[in-house]
């Protein structure tokens, strides 16, 4: 009898594998709807097989999110499971020829989520990027005599984070030395003395400002690793205090208490990596005490609602990964209520409590709830309902609202964004400053960078199209402008082009 050729038996029956594991190769794109609350939200799946491990990355279109990274993907007996612990997501589906029918997973909650293959494409039109012939001839250009150079377009300015003290007799700033380090100096305003206040060394300085005319707060990278602590200075550079000198702690600003010029909110992981919470620290003694506890990581609490006096207001948490909810209290022993709830396409943040009336649950509110556009209403708080739609318009999103706190909180300009910043004056006294700007820059864009305590210093920048920006001082006694300095000296406003649309 002949014997069968195992070597031959093998290689069909290695074939044959091969051809039903290419079958239900799981590789490539997938698309799908998610329905949550009555919204729909397009997820993609992209699946990679490299030698036989799987790894695969999420897109969410509607939210401008691609290429987010999953931690696990797994496909078994015709089952792909995929999860992403951080968003605390997962995804369990059954293939069934060109589609998978699963269950979408997170914070709980589960909702059905059918995908199909899909082939992604790039975005936009793919015609558009120059051919390398019109790249090379652009490259070309670099060979040449020229007025300017890339270097004249791209070169960081050598001083920024300019601020007036709280009263105005000092004007601080960062300059750049030799060496890229980015000190912060503090310029007298009386007699022009400036003193290096604070010195960056290999722990970069993450930002500053004044907590009061005496005393500078600063942010600093301890170590390199985004270990971020918070510290104090005189002006001079004298009685240095690390505020907070805890291992792996991150701390972020929150508010400074200007009726309180000893103290300043922060954002500490002190009790709990994963979880941000507000404390009130004493920048002198460097006494702090936590305002408020969060428990719960599953749901973050996105940002805290503090009021002049350092009271906690409110606080905006997360949920379901989608959804943002506001919670506020009517008083500090009250427990705090559901005020609103958004998804990723609506908006409604509180911009500032209205402090020049009784009803102290007032808040002006920048959203999108009943409007195109974010507008700006005061909004009842307590009742839950709008008071007053304030400012709107109907092209551009509203930025936000000026006011006076030496007048009572008397509110000052609107403002908002299109081709340029535009403010639109509220107040008399205002409305004269306006006027006055005006004359002096023209047709140039200027904001209000800083102003004094007792507005009778305001710090201005203007900028055009061809003006990447101009700092100039006025100081309302004098009735006079003091021009600061160019950012960008090297660029010539003459020699620049207008931008078109």
């Amino acid at each position: 009898m002949k014997k069968p050729n195992t070597k031959l038996v093998l290689s069909i029956l290695a074939l044959l594998l091969s051809i039903s594991t290419f079958a239900q190769d799981i590789s490539g794109s997938w698309k799908g709807t998610l329905t949550a609350q009555g919204q729909d939200i397009p997820l993609l799946f992209n699946v990679k097989n490299d030698s036989g491990i799987l790894s695969s990355t999420m897109d969410s279109p509607a939210q401008g999110a691609t290429g987010i990274p999953m931690d696990k993907t797994i496909f078994e007996d015709n089952q792909l499971t995929i999860t992403f612990t951080q968003g605390g997501i997962k995804y369990v589906g059954v293939l069934d020829k060109e589609a998978i029918n699963g269950i979408f997973y997170q914070g709980g909650m589960e909702f059905p989520l059918n995908l199909t293959k899909t082939i992604k494409t790039k975005p936009g039109d793919v015609s558009l990027p120059s051919s390398k012939d019109a790249l090379d001839k652009l490259s070309a250009f670099d060979n040449g005599t020229y007025k300017y150079s890339a270097e004249d377009y791209f070169e960081d300015p050598a001083t920024s984070s300019f601020q007036f003290s709280p009263k105005g007799n000092y004007f601080s700033y960062r300059e750049k030395d030799a060496n890229g380090k980015n000190h912060v100096y503090v310029k007298n305003t009386k007699t022009d003395k400036i003193t290096l206040a604070i010195e960056e060394g290999e722990e970069l300085i993450r930002g500053y400002g004044w907590a009061n005319d005496n005393r500078l707060v600063y942010v600093k990278d301890n170590g390199g690793n985004e270990n971020y602590q918070l510290f104090a200075a005189n002006i001079d550079g004298s009685n240095p205090k690390a505020l907070t000198p805890f291992d792996d702690v991150q701390v972020n600003f929150s508010n400074l208490l200007e009726d309180q010029p000893d103290h300043v909110i922060i954002m500490m992981n002190k009790d709990n990596k994963q979880i941000f919470e507000p404390y009130k620290i004493n920048i002198v003694t460097g006494d702090m005490e936590k305002l408020f506890e969060n428990k719960d990581a599953t749901s973050p609490i996105a940002g805290y609602e503090f009021d002049k006096d350092g009271n906690l207001r409110g606080y905006t948490k997360q949920q379901n990964g989608v959804e943002y909810v506001l919670n506020y209290r009517t008083e500090a022993d009250q427990p705090f209520n559901e005020v609103v709830t958004t998804n990723w396409k609506d908006s409604f943040s509180i911009v500032a409590f209205n402090y020049n009336t009784p009803y102290k649950h007032d808040a002006f509110v920048l959203t999108n709830l009943e409007s195109n556009t974010s507008e700006l209403v005061l909004y009842d708080l307590a009742k839950k309902e709008i008071i007053e739609k304030v400012y709107s318009n109907p092209t551009f999103d509203v930025g936000g609202v000026s006011r006076s706190k030496k007048r009572g909180y008397e509110v000052d300009y609107y403002f908002y964004t299109g081709e340029k910043t535009h403010i639109v004056p509220v107040s008399d006294y205002y409305k004269k400053l306006d006027k006055k700007f005006k004359r002096e820059f023209g047709d140039k864009v200027f904001s209000i960078v800083d102003k004094t305590e007792d507005e009778d210093k305001y710090l201005i920048i203007i900028q055009t199209d061809k003006l990447y920006g101009t700092y100039y001082t006025y100081d309302v006694k004098s009735d006079t402008f003091t021009k600061l300095l160019d950012l960008m000296p090297q660029l010539h406003e003459e020699d620049m082009a207008n931008e078109t649309y």
